[in-house]
């Protein structure tokens, strides 16, 4: 029996190193991602002055933060990185999107309810138990 025991704890710490070297790929990906997404900047500065559209540098600017966010997410493994994301991700479409006042209500409310969430159900030492594990 204890052999068996030990063979799935190398099994299960087998599985945990390969999630954890994926994760760190897609990391890289992001990376990459953002870096391109930087070199574009000035470009964008460019059009954005000579066209006069501030939403699509407006647009550029939220991609980019909530793909640091993301890669921040990936990185901490904390639930305050994922209200974060959340938060970045429903504040983008509600200044971006020209959407009608019912939906930018439903925003307003999906914004209040993260930061309750953040505020009063938030418990940090829940990912202080999940990191040691």
């Amino acid at each position: 029996m204890k052999h068996l025991g030990k063979k799935n704890s190398r099994v299960q710490s087998f599985i945990f190193r390969t999630a954890m070297a994926l994760e760190l790929l897609v990391a890289l990906i992001v990376i990459a991602a953002l870096i391109v997404m930087f070199a574009r900047i000035p470009v964008d500065l460019k059009v954005l002055v000579e066209s006069g559209e501030f939403n699509q540098f407006l647009k550029k600017m939220f991609d980019l933060i909530i793909g640091i966010e993301l890669l921040k997410m990936l990185c901490r493994h904390d639930l305050d990185s994922i209200v974060e994301v959340l938060l970045f991700s429903v504040a983008r479409e509600m200044i971006i999107e020209h959407m009608p006042i019912y939906l930018e209500l439903v925003g307003i409310v999906a914004i209040s309810i993260l930061f309750l969430v953040r505020k009063y159900l938030f418990v940090p030492a829940l990912d202080k138990v999940e990191d040691e594990t």
